[in-house]
């Protein structure tokens, strides 16, 4: 049985439908990439999942239960992290202040300690920080701080959309380095990603996404040498 599982999923904002039959299955301790051109329906199988806009039609399970109208503190809790589009952190709070409103599901204080550990462990810039305002840091960092907040519930699998969006190259690749570091741990990872290549180059697998229609699926190593894919969504 697959972790996340998605069967002819619609979706959509009110009356405007996205996603129309999308299905897509992520087994335990993959690396799994969602790519496509803008509009695609990329972002919003992410906000569906988690629940954050109307589901139309199809199924969704994690871990063999159907989610399909819990709250999204509820699939949280249920061991799905989700790090949104656009670096979003509490610019007013403290490094460490987002970390905690991060496992804010975690009521044992001994485990939260262990998750902030965790946390620190894999991203020590955020340690040396911890004290800092979130939204005097760069953008990198405020992603790092994003990625580690969406950790402190300690997830079974981690959702990451764009997480390299407008970062300098530097921090793209250590962005790029912290989720194959977190894959080497055997988290489950599924990512949306403007950097396709580089995307399929660390995934299991991956699925190509078209109009809110599944268009391709395939093995990382095969959609990178597909000409069609190249020609269309990797630049050639």
């Amino acid at each position: 049985m697959a972790l996340l599982e998605l069967w002819n999923v619609e979706a959509g904002y009110g009356r405007i439908q996205i996603l129309h039959k999308v299905s897509l299955h992520v087994e335990a301790r993959e690396v799994v990439s969602v790519i496509g051109p803008n509009g695609a329906g990329k972002s919003t199988t992410f906000k569906v999942i988690m629940g954050f806009i109307d589901h139309l039609g199809g199924d969704i399970r994690f871990d063999g239960t159907n989610i399909l109208g819990s709250r999204p503190d509820q699939i949280l809790a249920r061991g799905l992290g989700y790090v949104p589009q656009g670096r979003i952190v509490f610019n007013q709070m403290t490094v460490r202040e987002n970390l905690e409103m991060g496992g804010y599901v975690q009521r044992d204080r001994e485990k939260l300690r262990e998750s902030m550990e965790y946390v620190f462990s894999l991203f020590p810039r955020l340690a040396e920080r911890q004290k800092q305002l979130a939204g005097t840091m760069s953008g990198g960092e405020q992603q790092m701080l994003a990625m580690g907040r969406a950790l402190m519930t300690r997830p079974r699998m981690l959702m990451l959309d764009e997480p390299s969006l407008g970062l300098s190259p530097r921090f793209v690749d250590e962005v790029f380095d912290k989720i194959a570091a977190l894959a080497r741990e055997e988290l489950t990872i599924m990512l949306v990603e403007q950097n396709a290549a580089r995307s399929l180059e660390i995934s299991d697998r991956g699925y190509v996404l078209e109009l809110g229609r599944n268009r391709y699926e395939g093995s990382g190593h095969e959609l990178l040498h597909n000409d069609e894919v190249r020609r269309m969504y990797l630049g050639g």
